[in-house]
Order: structure tokens, then sequence, then C-alpha cells
């Protein structure tokens, strides 16, 4: 929990949180030659759908992640 005083408030009332999925860079050539710093006041996040990510740590997230691509694949939401 990132705020244990809130144990008892229903998450639907509580501020969203993200987590990565996955980490991609967009920059120059030359800002990367000169080592920029990946993070400052230019950079920003990208929020993903949630139907569009999964996070794998086990053999049943690979198999719910692949169901989920099929299911994708097989519709026209994309």
């Amino acid at each position: 929990m990132f705020q244990p005083e809130n144990f008892n408030v229903r998450s639907q009332n509580l501020e969203e949180a993200y987590h990565d999925a996955g980490q991609f860079y967009w920059g120059s050539s030359g800002a990367f030659k000169l080592m920029k710093p990946l993070f400052s006041e230019s950079s920003t996040a990208y929020i993903l759908p949630r139907y569009l990510v999964q996070d794998i740590d086990t053999m049943e997230d690979w198999i719910r992640a692949e169901l989920m691509h099929q299911l994708l694949m097989s519709s026209e939401r994309l």
C-alpha cells in the first residue's frame, strides 16, 4: 500500500496509481550522444489503456497475455 492510512478506503475513491509497462525513450541522437538526462522537465509518461498491458511474472500471466493478444487480434479494437 502507498498509504496504509487508506486501508479501509475503497480503491475507487483513491488517486489512480500507475506502474511501468516497459520503458521506451524517444529523443535525438545528439541528446543521447551528449548523455543528456532521460528524465527532465521535457519528459512525459504515455499512459496505455489497461486492456493493452499485462505484467508478466508467472506462467499464468504469460497465458493471460496470450489470451488477451488473441482476443485483441480477432477484434477491431486496436
